[in-house]
């Protein structure tokens, strides 16, 4: 059955934030620095995808997205055609609400990092933010998140900004911690390593040799 009501324009936005050339998406890393000047040019994106009469705060969340956007595609494009390929072509008429979370990514995050505390803290303080402070944490995870190669799901994020409440804060907390409690489960359930002396052969008896090997001479 297919799903009533679903909302496509946050993957529609980030399929027209893909086509943005490198000189667009300069001036969107620039407005996470507070300069909105140049990029008046994004109300023909939000027309384009839906949110053309949204209100202004829905607005901002959508440059909001649009800028932490730009910080990823900028090291990859530079990084030339082999890079490129590794960022599938987001998928217009993907559900945003199924992709994976920030919270889960941060989980992610988390484990491979060695379960650094400081990690979670920084998740932690994400989860508290008002709107007016998502810009600055949610600028630190991104970059956290890089440098594990980790890429937020962006039409799943643009999604949960828009929605930014209570409800979406638990869901991300729910995804942080079921990730770091998995961990020791799947260690738990892998086979156990064979032993050096289990793998090896057992030897081949040596033939008997003299009167034993031919049986008692009269």
């Amino acid at each position: 059955m297919t799903k009533q009501g679903a909302d496509d324009r946050p993957a529609r936005f980030v399929a027209e934030l893909a086509q943005l050339e490198r000189g667009p998406l300069a001036q969107l890393r620039r407005g996470l620095g507070g300069d909105e000047r140049g990029v008046y040019w994004l109300e023909g994106l939000y027309t384009r995808t839906g949110y053309g009469t949204a209100k202004d705060h829905e607005k901002d969340v959508l440059r909001l997205v649009a800028g932490l956007y730009a910080l990823k595609p900028r090291a990859r494009r530079d990084e030339g055609d082999a890079a490129a390929e590794e960022t599938p072509e987001p998928d217009a008429r993907a559900d945003s609400e199924k992709g994976p979370s920030i919270g889960l990514l941060m989980g992610q995050l988390f484990l491979k990092q060695d379960r650094r505390p400081s990690t979670e803290k920084r998740f932690l303080a994400l989860l508290d933010a008002d709107r007016d402070g998502l810009p600055y944490h949610l600028r630190q995870a991104v970059t956290l998140l890089a440098t594990e190669n980790l890429t937020p799901d962006w039409a799943r994020l643009t999604h949960d900004l828009l929605r930014w409440d209570d409800r979406v804060r638990r869901a991300w907390a729910l995804d942080f911690y079921r990730e770091i409690s998995r961990e020791p489960t799947a260690q738990a359930d892998a086979p156990p390593a064979a032993s050096s002396d289990e793998a090896r052969p057992a030897p081949t008896p040596a033939p008997q040799t003299g009167d034993d090997a031919d049986g008692d001479r009269l």
